[in-house]
Protein backbone atom coordinates (compact mmCIF):
# COMPACT_ATOMS: atom_id res chain seq x y z
CA UNK A 1 0.00 0.00 0.00
CA UNK A 2 1.16 3.37 -1.07
CA UNK A 3 2.33 5.90 1.97
CA UNK A 4 -0.20 8.72 1.67
CA UNK A 5 0.96 12.12 0.45
CA UNK A 6 2.27 14.63 3.03
CA UNK A 7 0.89 18.14 3.06
CA UNK A 8 2.41 18.97 6.03
CA UNK A 9 4.53 22.18 6.31
CA UNK A 10 7.34 24.24 8.09
CA UNK A 11 8.41 27.83 7.48
CA UNK A 12 11.34 28.95 8.90
CA UNK A 13 11.45 33.39 8.97
CA UNK A 14 13.50 36.08 10.43
CA UNK A 15 16.53 34.15 10.76
CA UNK A 16 19.84 33.96 8.76
CA UNK A 17 19.93 31.10 6.44
CA UNK A 18 23.21 29.54 5.03
CA UNK A 19 21.78 27.39 1.80
CA UNK A 20 25.69 26.27 1.29
CA UNK A 21 24.33 26.67 -2.55
CA UNK A 22 23.70 29.36 -4.78
CA UNK A 23 22.43 32.24 -5.30
CA UNK A 24 23.25 32.62 -1.21
CA UNK A 25 22.50 33.73 1.68
CA UNK A 26 18.82 34.54 2.22
CA UNK A 27 16.41 35.04 5.79
CA UNK A 28 13.45 32.16 5.40
CA UNK A 29 12.51 28.90 3.82
CA UNK A 30 9.47 26.98 2.75
CA UNK A 31 8.98 23.39 2.95
CA UNK A 32 6.04 21.07 2.63
CA UNK A 33 5.79 16.90 2.90
CA UNK A 34 9.50 17.19 4.00
CA UNK A 35 11.00 18.79 0.60
CA UNK A 36 12.13 22.19 0.76
CA UNK A 37 10.00 24.46 -1.70
CA UNK A 38 10.90 27.82 -1.68
CA UNK A 39 13.86 30.46 -0.01
CA UNK A 40 13.60 34.17 0.11
CA UNK A 41 12.45 37.07 2.22
CA UNK A 42 9.98 36.98 4.57
CA UNK A 43 7.35 38.65 2.50
CA UNK A 44 7.89 35.76 -0.21
CA UNK A 45 7.93 32.99 1.83
CA UNK A 46 5.23 34.11 4.01
CA UNK A 47 2.59 34.06 1.57
CA UNK A 48 3.07 29.96 0.73
CA UNK A 49 1.82 29.40 4.23
CA UNK A 50 -1.95 28.09 5.40
CA UNK A 51 -3.49 27.62 8.77
CA UNK A 52 -1.87 24.40 9.31
CA UNK A 53 1.67 25.31 8.48
CA UNK A 54 4.40 25.50 11.54
CA UNK A 55 5.98 28.47 11.41
CA UNK A 56 9.35 29.19 13.34
CA UNK A 57 10.32 32.25 14.36
CA UNK A 58 14.36 32.02 14.30
CA UNK A 59 14.78 35.64 15.62
CA UNK A 60 18.44 36.22 13.93
CA UNK A 61 19.65 32.53 14.59
CA UNK A 62 21.73 30.71 11.49
CA UNK A 63 20.32 27.93 9.91
CA UNK A 64 22.59 25.39 7.82
CA UNK A 65 21.87 21.99 6.21
CA UNK A 66 21.94 19.77 8.53
CA UNK A 67 25.28 17.57 9.37
CA UNK A 68 26.52 13.92 7.87
CA UNK A 69 28.47 11.75 9.89
CA UNK A 70 30.18 9.53 7.04
CA UNK A 71 31.52 6.89 8.77
CA UNK A 72 30.64 6.23 11.81
CA UNK A 73 29.68 3.30 14.23
CA UNK A 74 26.19 4.28 15.64
CA UNK A 75 25.44 1.29 18.28
CA UNK A 76 29.08 1.25 19.27
CA UNK A 77 28.84 4.46 20.06
CA UNK A 78 26.13 4.40 21.81
CA UNK A 79 27.35 1.91 24.10
CA UNK A 80 30.66 3.85 24.67
CA UNK A 81 28.40 6.67 26.28
CA UNK A 82 27.95 4.34 29.52
CA UNK A 83 30.78 2.27 29.00
CA UNK A 84 33.95 2.40 30.69
CA UNK A 85 36.31 5.17 28.82
CA UNK A 86 40.01 3.98 28.39
CA UNK A 87 41.19 7.16 26.73
CA UNK A 88 41.75 8.98 30.33
CA UNK A 89 44.43 6.09 31.41
CA UNK A 90 48.27 7.52 31.34
CA UNK A 91 49.79 4.32 32.14
CA UNK A 92 48.94 0.62 32.57
CA UNK A 93 48.47 0.58 36.11
CA UNK A 94 45.71 3.63 36.04
CA UNK A 95 44.25 1.14 33.26
CA UNK A 96 44.00 -1.73 35.31
CA UNK A 97 42.87 0.21 38.48
CA UNK A 98 39.94 1.81 36.74
CA UNK A 99 38.72 -1.47 35.29
CA UNK A 100 38.87 -2.61 38.98
CA UNK A 101 36.89 0.45 40.07
CA UNK A 102 34.51 0.07 37.36
CA UNK A 103 33.52 -3.42 37.88
CA UNK A 104 33.30 -2.95 41.86
CA UNK A 105 30.81 -0.15 41.03
CA UNK A 106 28.54 -1.46 37.72
CA UNK A 107 26.19 -4.24 37.98
CA UNK A 108 27.82 -7.66 35.52
CA UNK A 109 27.85 -7.09 31.96
CA UNK A 110 24.84 -9.07 30.07
CA UNK A 111 26.66 -11.32 27.91
CA UNK A 112 29.01 -12.23 30.47
CA UNK A 113 32.12 -9.87 28.88
CA UNK A 114 33.75 -7.10 30.30
CA UNK A 115 34.42 -4.99 27.13
CA UNK A 116 35.46 -1.49 26.72
CA UNK A 117 37.73 0.63 24.43
CA UNK A 118 40.29 3.73 24.26
CA UNK A 119 43.40 2.59 25.90
CA UNK A 120 46.74 4.43 23.88
CA UNK A 121 49.87 3.56 24.36
CA UNK A 122 50.85 6.20 23.08
CA UNK A 123 49.74 8.14 25.88
CA UNK A 124 50.93 5.70 28.27
CA UNK A 125 54.13 6.06 30.74
CA UNK A 126 55.26 2.65 29.64
CA UNK A 127 54.27 3.21 25.85
CA UNK A 128 53.50 0.17 25.36
CA UNK A 129 50.50 -2.20 24.88
CA UNK A 130 49.05 -3.97 28.30
CA UNK A 131 48.97 -7.86 27.89
CA UNK A 132 46.74 -10.42 29.23
CA UNK A 133 48.99 -10.45 32.66
CA UNK A 134 47.98 -7.28 33.02
CA UNK A 135 44.22 -7.72 32.29
CA UNK A 136 44.27 -10.93 34.79
CA UNK A 137 45.00 -7.91 37.29
CA UNK A 138 41.63 -6.81 37.01
CA UNK A 139 39.39 -10.38 36.64
CA UNK A 140 40.20 -13.99 36.38
CA UNK A 141 36.16 -14.39 36.87
CA UNK A 142 35.31 -12.63 33.53
CA UNK A 143 36.88 -12.65 30.31
CA UNK A 144 37.73 -9.45 29.40
CA UNK A 145 38.16 -7.34 25.92
CA UNK A 146 39.56 -3.98 25.53
CA UNK A 147 40.09 -2.46 22.09
CA UNK A 148 43.10 0.78 21.51
CA UNK A 149 41.57 3.58 20.85
CA UNK A 150 41.40 2.62 16.84
CA UNK A 151 39.75 -0.42 16.77
CA UNK A 152 42.50 -2.28 15.28
CA UNK A 153 44.14 -3.75 18.29
CA UNK A 154 42.82 -4.98 21.11
CA UNK A 155 44.18 -7.34 24.56
CA UNK A 156 42.41 -10.15 26.14
CA UNK A 157 43.33 -11.58 29.77
CA UNK A 158 43.71 -15.27 30.02
CA UNK A 159 40.21 -16.25 30.14
CA UNK A 160 38.69 -14.83 27.31
CA UNK A 161 42.21 -16.27 25.37
CA UNK A 162 40.90 -19.57 26.98
CA UNK A 163 37.63 -19.47 25.72
CA UNK A 164 38.04 -18.31 22.50
CA UNK A 165 40.33 -21.25 22.17
CA UNK A 166 43.08 -19.07 21.07
CA UNK A 167 46.55 -21.28 21.65
CA UNK A 168 49.91 -21.47 20.32
CA UNK A 169 50.00 -21.54 16.51
CA UNK A 170 46.86 -20.55 15.69
CA UNK A 171 46.44 -18.14 12.71
CA UNK A 172 43.02 -15.89 11.54
CA UNK A 173 43.18 -14.52 7.85
CA UNK A 174 44.41 -10.71 7.55
CA UNK A 175 45.11 -10.65 11.20
CA UNK A 176 47.84 -11.40 13.89
CA UNK A 177 47.84 -12.38 17.05
CA UNK A 178 51.10 -11.42 19.07
CA UNK A 179 53.29 -13.96 21.21
CA UNK A 180 55.54 -13.91 24.36
CA UNK A 181 59.37 -15.23 23.60
CA UNK A 182 57.99 -18.81 23.87
CA UNK A 183 55.39 -18.56 21.13
CA UNK A 184 52.71 -18.36 23.76
CA UNK A 185 49.51 -16.35 22.94
CA UNK A 186 50.08 -12.68 25.28
CA UNK A 187 46.56 -11.38 24.55
CA UNK A 188 47.32 -8.75 22.09
CA UNK A 189 45.40 -9.05 18.98
CA UNK A 190 45.52 -7.15 15.61
CA UNK A 191 43.03 -6.39 12.73
CA UNK A 192 41.18 -8.88 11.41
CA UNK A 193 42.13 -10.98 14.66
CA UNK A 194 39.92 -7.83 16.46
CA UNK A 195 37.24 -8.66 14.21
CA UNK A 196 37.38 -12.22 14.74
CA UNK A 197 37.11 -12.03 18.02
CA UNK A 198 34.52 -9.40 17.96
CA UNK A 199 32.35 -12.29 16.13
CA UNK A 200 32.41 -14.77 18.95
CA UNK A 201 31.43 -12.53 21.94
CA UNK A 202 28.04 -13.72 23.14
CA UNK A 203 25.91 -11.44 21.28
CA UNK A 204 23.75 -8.45 22.95
CA UNK A 205 19.87 -8.71 23.62
CA UNK A 206 17.55 -6.62 20.90
CA UNK A 207 16.61 -4.63 24.10
CA UNK A 208 20.32 -3.96 24.84
CA UNK A 209 21.17 -2.49 20.97
CA UNK A 210 18.44 -0.52 21.07
CA UNK A 211 18.88 1.54 24.29
CA UNK A 212 21.99 2.08 22.81
CA UNK A 213 21.23 3.43 19.38
CA UNK A 214 18.39 5.57 21.29
CA UNK A 215 21.59 6.66 23.32
CA UNK A 216 23.43 7.54 20.05
CA UNK A 217 20.51 8.73 18.15
CA UNK A 218 20.07 11.03 21.04
CA UNK A 219 23.33 12.85 21.28
CA UNK A 220 23.54 12.49 16.85
CA UNK A 221 20.09 15.06 16.59
CA UNK A 222 21.37 17.25 19.54
CA UNK A 223 24.66 18.04 17.24
CA UNK A 224 22.47 18.45 14.68
CA UNK A 225 23.69 15.29 12.86
CA UNK A 226 20.74 14.76 10.32
CA UNK A 227 22.34 11.34 8.51
CA UNK A 228 24.75 9.23 9.02
CA UNK A 229 26.50 6.49 7.66
CA UNK A 230 27.25 3.31 10.53
CA UNK A 231 28.88 0.03 10.41
CA UNK A 232 27.10 -1.86 13.09
CA UNK A 233 27.47 -5.76 11.59
CA UNK A 234 30.48 -6.72 14.48
CA UNK A 235 28.12 -4.89 17.75
CA UNK A 236 24.57 -6.77 16.57
CA UNK A 237 26.10 -9.69 15.44
CA UNK A 238 25.49 -10.24 11.86
CA UNK A 239 23.74 -8.80 8.17
CA UNK A 240 19.88 -10.19 9.61
CA UNK A 241 20.47 -8.31 12.82
CA UNK A 242 21.24 -5.51 11.84
CA UNK A 243 17.93 -5.30 9.15
CA UNK A 244 15.93 -6.57 11.87
CA UNK A 245 17.22 -4.18 14.54
CA UNK A 246 16.92 -0.69 12.54
CA UNK A 247 13.86 -2.10 10.38
CA UNK A 248 12.12 -2.42 13.57
CA UNK A 249 13.41 0.95 14.94
CA UNK A 250 11.91 2.43 11.54
CA UNK A 251 8.69 0.84 11.70
CA UNK A 252 7.99 1.88 15.29
CA UNK A 253 8.73 5.53 14.04
CA UNK A 254 11.59 5.82 16.75
CA UNK A 255 14.19 6.80 14.09
CA UNK A 256 14.79 10.45 14.22
CA UNK A 257 17.29 11.00 11.42
CA UNK A 258 18.25 9.25 8.14
CA UNK A 259 20.32 6.23 8.75
CA UNK A 260 22.76 3.87 5.93
CA UNK A 261 24.74 0.95 6.35
CA UNK A 262 27.88 0.08 5.45
CA UNK A 263 28.76 -3.73 4.67
CA UNK A 264 31.74 -4.74 5.92
CA UNK A 265 31.49 -8.60 3.97
CA UNK A 266 34.35 -10.29 4.52
CA UNK A 267 34.80 -12.19 1.37
CA UNK A 268 33.24 -12.81 -1.95
CA UNK A 269 30.86 -15.67 -0.67
CA UNK A 270 29.56 -13.13 1.78
CA UNK A 271 28.89 -10.57 -0.74
CA UNK A 272 27.72 -12.66 -3.67
CA UNK A 273 24.80 -13.85 -1.27
CA UNK A 274 23.94 -10.60 0.61
CA UNK A 275 23.47 -9.36 -3.51
CA UNK A 276 21.46 -12.74 -3.96
CA UNK A 277 18.99 -12.40 -1.36
CA UNK A 278 18.51 -8.24 -2.68
CA UNK A 279 19.72 -6.82 0.53
CA UNK A 280 21.35 -4.11 -0.99
CA UNK A 281 18.23 -3.09 -2.66
CA UNK A 282 15.88 -3.00 0.93
CA UNK A 283 14.64 0.65 1.13
CA UNK A 284 12.82 2.30 4.15
CA UNK A 285 11.80 5.60 4.39
CA UNK A 286 15.17 6.47 6.79
CA UNK A 287 16.58 3.62 6.56
CA UNK A 288 18.43 1.88 4.00
CA UNK A 289 21.56 -0.15 2.99
CA UNK A 290 25.01 1.78 1.72
CA UNK A 291 27.84 1.05 0.32
CA UNK A 292 30.13 -2.14 0.62
CA UNK A 293 32.91 -1.61 3.15
CA UNK A 294 36.24 -3.15 2.00
CA UNK A 295 39.11 -3.21 4.59
CA UNK A 296 42.81 -2.41 3.15
CA UNK A 297 45.18 -2.18 5.99
CA UNK A 298 45.44 -1.11 9.82
CA UNK A 299 46.33 2.32 11.27
CA UNK A 300 49.95 4.46 11.66
CA UNK A 301 49.38 4.51 15.68
CA UNK A 302 49.81 0.49 15.53
CA UNK A 303 52.29 -0.07 12.65
CA UNK A 304 49.64 -1.41 10.39
CA UNK A 305 48.37 0.96 7.77
CA UNK A 306 50.07 -0.73 4.59
CA UNK A 307 52.61 1.88 3.10
CA UNK A 308 54.66 1.92 -0.10
CA UNK A 309 57.90 2.10 1.39
CA UNK A 310 58.75 1.15 5.41
CA UNK A 311 58.28 2.60 8.27
CA UNK A 312 60.69 5.04 9.37
CA UNK A 313 60.80 3.95 12.77
CA UNK A 314 60.30 0.50 12.03
CA UNK A 315 62.80 -0.59 8.99
CA UNK A 316 61.30 -3.52 7.43
CA UNK A 317 57.69 -3.08 7.83
CA UNK A 318 55.49 -1.91 5.43
CA UNK A 319 51.90 -2.49 7.10
CA UNK A 320 49.22 -5.20 6.77
CA UNK A 321 46.47 -5.78 4.31
CA UNK A 322 43.16 -7.44 4.16
CA UNK A 323 43.54 -8.79 1.29
CA UNK A 324 45.22 -9.16 -2.10
CA UNK A 325 45.01 -6.93 -5.19
CA UNK A 326 42.84 -10.07 -6.85
CA UNK A 327 40.63 -10.03 -4.08
CA UNK A 328 39.96 -6.44 -4.05
CA UNK A 329 39.93 -6.11 -7.70
CA UNK A 330 37.04 -8.82 -7.36
CA UNK A 331 35.34 -7.55 -4.89
CA UNK A 332 34.66 -3.75 -6.36
CA UNK A 333 33.66 -5.34 -9.72
CA UNK A 334 30.98 -7.23 -7.95
CA UNK A 335 29.67 -4.26 -5.46
CA UNK A 336 29.74 -2.14 -8.85
CA UNK A 337 27.22 -4.26 -10.74
CA UNK A 338 25.35 -5.02 -8.42
CA UNK A 339 25.32 -1.05 -8.40
CA UNK A 340 26.79 -0.94 -4.91
CA UNK A 341 29.71 1.74 -3.80
CA UNK A 342 32.83 0.51 -2.69
CA UNK A 343 34.12 2.20 0.62
CA UNK A 344 37.66 1.45 1.08
CA UNK A 345 38.54 1.65 4.80
CA UNK A 346 42.61 2.82 3.82
CA UNK A 347 44.73 4.63 5.92
CA UNK A 348 48.45 4.20 4.15
CA UNK A 349 49.67 4.92 0.42
CA UNK A 350 50.29 1.69 0.26
CA UNK A 351 46.64 0.82 0.59
CA UNK A 352 45.19 3.77 -1.16
CA UNK A 353 46.53 2.41 -4.37
CA UNK A 354 45.29 -0.97 -4.32
CA UNK A 355 42.13 1.05 -3.87
CA UNK A 356 42.88 2.71 -7.03
CA UNK A 357 44.08 0.19 -8.69
CA UNK A 358 40.68 -2.01 -7.89
CA UNK A 359 38.55 0.73 -9.26
CA UNK A 360 40.43 1.33 -12.81
CA UNK A 361 40.43 -2.59 -13.00
CA UNK A 362 35.77 -2.35 -12.72
CA UNK A 363 36.02 0.84 -14.92
CA UNK A 364 34.56 -1.03 -17.96
CA UNK A 365 32.49 -3.22 -16.01
CA UNK A 366 28.42 -2.69 -15.71
CA UNK A 367 27.76 0.63 -13.61
CA UNK A 368 30.80 2.67 -14.49
CA UNK A 369 29.40 5.65 -12.87
CA UNK A 370 29.01 4.65 -9.61
CA UNK A 371 31.47 6.98 -7.54
CA UNK A 372 33.78 4.81 -5.07
CA UNK A 373 35.35 6.48 -1.86
CA UNK A 374 38.05 6.10 0.44
CA UNK A 375 37.58 6.38 3.93
CA UNK A 376 40.37 7.82 6.17
CA UNK A 377 42.73 8.23 3.02
CA UNK A 378 45.38 9.74 5.22
CA UNK A 379 48.47 9.13 3.44
CA UNK A 380 49.21 9.93 0.22
CA UNK A 381 51.16 11.71 -3.08
CA UNK A 382 51.03 13.77 -5.45
CA UNK A 383 50.58 11.11 -8.19
CA UNK A 384 47.49 9.13 -5.89
CA UNK A 385 45.34 12.36 -5.12
CA UNK A 386 45.68 12.53 -9.51
CA UNK A 387 45.00 9.53 -9.81
CA UNK A 388 41.78 9.53 -7.38
CA UNK A 389 40.68 13.04 -9.47
CA UNK A 390 41.14 11.61 -12.82
CA UNK A 391 39.13 7.74 -11.30
CA UNK A 392 36.34 10.21 -9.61
CA UNK A 393 37.34 8.24 -6.39
CA UNK A 394 36.14 10.72 -3.18
CA UNK A 395 37.68 11.00 -0.15
CA UNK A 396 35.96 10.47 3.18
CA UNK A 397 37.99 12.16 6.10
CA UNK A 398 38.00 12.12 10.20
CA UNK A 399 39.52 15.30 10.58
CA UNK A 400 39.75 14.78 14.76
CA UNK A 401 42.30 12.15 13.91
CA UNK A 402 45.04 14.55 13.73
CA UNK A 403 44.79 16.17 16.48
CA UNK A 404 45.97 12.44 18.10
CA UNK A 405 47.99 11.35 15.58
CA UNK A 406 50.25 14.11 14.56
CA UNK A 407 52.78 13.89 17.26
CA UNK A 408 53.91 10.21 16.24
CA UNK A 409 53.23 10.90 12.22
CA UNK A 410 56.95 12.49 11.93
CA UNK A 411 57.92 9.65 13.52
CA UNK A 412 56.45 6.74 11.49
CA UNK A 413 56.70 8.43 7.72
CA UNK A 414 59.20 10.97 7.78
CA UNK A 415 59.48 14.73 6.52
CA UNK A 416 58.14 13.84 2.95
CA UNK A 417 55.68 11.35 3.24
CA UNK A 418 54.22 13.58 6.47
CA UNK A 419 53.83 16.50 3.83
CA UNK A 420 51.34 14.23 1.66
CA UNK A 421 49.40 13.22 5.28
CA UNK A 422 46.13 14.31 5.99
CA UNK A 423 46.51 16.22 3.01
CA UNK A 424 42.79 17.89 3.12
CA UNK A 425 43.67 21.43 1.33
CA UNK A 426 45.43 19.67 -1.17
CA UNK A 427 42.76 16.37 -1.67
CA UNK A 428 40.10 19.29 -2.41
CA UNK A 429 42.92 21.77 -4.76
CA UNK A 430 42.56 17.79 -6.74
CA UNK A 431 39.52 18.50 -7.48
CA UNK A 432 38.50 15.05 -5.22
CA UNK A 433 35.37 15.72 -3.33
CA UNK A 434 35.48 15.08 0.57
CA UNK A 435 33.39 14.33 3.09
CA UNK A 436 33.73 13.88 6.83
CA UNK A 437 32.84 11.87 9.53
CA UNK A 438 34.06 10.88 13.23
CA UNK A 439 34.47 7.17 13.33
CA UNK A 440 32.86 7.66 16.50
CA UNK A 441 33.19 6.19 19.12
CA UNK A 442 37.35 6.56 18.11
CA UNK A 443 36.78 9.84 18.42
CA UNK A 444 33.96 11.84 19.67
CA UNK A 445 30.69 11.91 17.49
CA UNK A 446 30.24 15.88 17.74
CA UNK A 447 31.16 17.26 14.38
CA UNK A 448 32.34 20.20 15.76
CA UNK A 449 35.46 18.70 17.01
CA UNK A 450 35.86 17.66 13.66
CA UNK A 451 35.42 21.44 12.28
CA UNK A 452 37.71 22.61 14.68
CA UNK A 453 40.17 19.86 13.58
CA UNK A 454 40.11 20.58 9.73
CA UNK A 455 40.33 24.58 10.41
CA UNK A 456 43.23 24.60 13.26
CA UNK A 457 45.02 20.93 13.12
CA UNK A 458 45.68 21.71 16.87
CA UNK A 459 44.79 19.25 19.51
CA UNK A 460 42.32 20.42 22.75
CA UNK A 461 45.39 21.65 24.37
CA UNK A 462 46.60 24.17 21.38
CA UNK A 463 49.54 22.10 20.49
CA UNK A 464 50.74 22.71 17.86
CA UNK A 465 50.51 26.36 18.63
CA UNK A 466 50.44 27.13 14.41
CA UNK A 467 48.88 23.78 13.37
CA UNK A 468 50.11 20.74 12.09
CA UNK A 469 51.19 21.36 8.54
CA UNK A 470 49.21 24.39 8.57
CA UNK A 471 49.37 24.96 4.88
CA UNK A 472 46.71 21.84 4.99
CA UNK A 473 44.01 23.87 7.56
CA UNK A 474 40.86 24.41 5.37
CA UNK A 475 38.85 27.20 5.52
CA UNK A 476 35.81 28.02 7.23
CA UNK A 477 33.52 27.58 4.30
CA UNK A 478 35.24 24.42 3.67
CA UNK A 479 35.18 22.87 7.11
CA UNK A 480 31.69 23.02 6.80
CA UNK A 481 31.02 21.99 3.66
CA UNK A 482 32.83 18.48 4.02
CA UNK A 483 29.95 18.10 6.95
CA UNK A 484 27.10 19.62 4.68
CA UNK A 485 27.27 18.61 1.37
CA UNK A 486 30.40 17.19 0.64
CA UNK A 487 29.27 14.77 3.14
CA UNK A 488 25.88 14.15 1.42
CA UNK A 489 28.15 14.04 -2.01
CA UNK A 490 30.49 11.32 -0.93
CA UNK A 491 27.61 8.86 0.71
CA UNK A 492 25.70 9.59 -2.81
CA UNK A 493 23.24 12.15 -1.86
CA UNK A 494 23.66 15.21 -3.15
CA UNK A 495 21.19 15.43 -5.81
CA UNK A 496 18.58 15.49 -3.18
CA UNK A 497 20.20 16.52 0.33
CA UNK A 498 23.33 18.75 1.52
CA UNK A 499 22.26 21.85 0.60
CA UNK A 500 19.09 24.13 1.13
CA UNK A 501 17.37 23.92 -2.24
CA UNK A 502 14.17 23.80 -3.80
CA UNK A 503 13.14 20.00 -4.57
CA UNK A 504 16.01 19.20 -1.40
CA UNK A 505 15.13 17.63 1.99
CA UNK A 506 14.22 19.75 4.36
CA UNK A 507 16.79 18.83 6.67
CA UNK A 508 18.33 21.73 8.60
CA UNK A 509 20.00 22.73 11.82
CA UNK A 510 20.07 26.42 13.64
CA UNK A 511 22.78 27.98 15.56
CA UNK A 512 22.50 30.18 18.01
CA UNK A 513 25.23 31.85 17.54
CA UNK A 514 27.33 33.12 13.40
CA UNK A 515 29.05 30.07 12.38
CA UNK A 516 31.32 31.79 10.18
CA UNK A 517 32.16 34.69 12.09
CA UNK A 518 32.64 33.29 15.68
CA UNK A 519 36.54 33.01 16.84
CA UNK A 520 38.50 30.17 15.94
CA UNK A 521 38.54 29.49 20.07
CA UNK A 522 34.71 29.61 20.58
CA UNK A 523 33.94 26.71 17.91
CA UNK A 524 33.36 24.14 20.38
CA UNK A 525 30.67 26.44 22.19
CA UNK A 526 28.50 26.72 19.21
CA UNK A 527 25.24 25.49 20.25
CA UNK A 528 22.86 23.80 18.31
CA UNK A 529 19.22 25.04 18.70
CA UNK A 530 17.22 23.06 16.17
CA UNK A 531 17.51 20.26 14.09
CA UNK A 532 14.90 19.16 11.28
CA UNK A 533 14.76 16.05 9.94
CA UNK A 534 12.73 15.43 6.80
CA UNK A 535 10.89 18.65 7.29
CA UNK A 536 10.24 17.31 11.01
CA UNK A 537 11.40 19.05 14.48
CA UNK A 538 13.66 16.55 15.76
CA UNK A 539 15.30 18.74 18.52
CA UNK A 540 14.54 21.93 19.53
CA UNK A 541 16.47 23.93 22.89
Amino acid sequence: MPEPIRTDSLALINGVIYPMACPGRVSALFSRGGVIKALGTDKEILPLCDAKTVVLDMKGRYVLPGFTDTHIHLIAAGRSLEALDLSGARSVDELVSSAKKYLEENDPPENGWFCARGWNQNKMDENRFPDKNDLDRVSSRLPIFFERSCGHIAVLNSMALELLGIERGMRIAGGVIDTDASGIPNGIVREAAVNWVRMKIPPNSRERLCHWYKLAADQLVRHGITAVQTDDIETAGSVEEVFRLYETIESDEKMPLRISHQWCLWNEKELALFIEEGNHKRRGCYFRPGPLKIRVDGTLGARTAALREEYSDDPGNRGVYSHSQEEMNRLVRMAQEAGMQAAFYAIGDGAVERCLNAVEAAKNAANAGVAHRIVHCQVGGADLYGRMAELGVMADIQPAFVTSDWPIVMRRLGAERARWSYAWKSLLASGISVGAGSDAPSEPLDPLIGIRAALLRRDTEGRPEHGWMPSQCLDRIEAFSIYTSGGACVCGDLPWRGTLEPGKAADMIAFMEDPFMVPDCELLELHNGLTVVDGRIRFIR
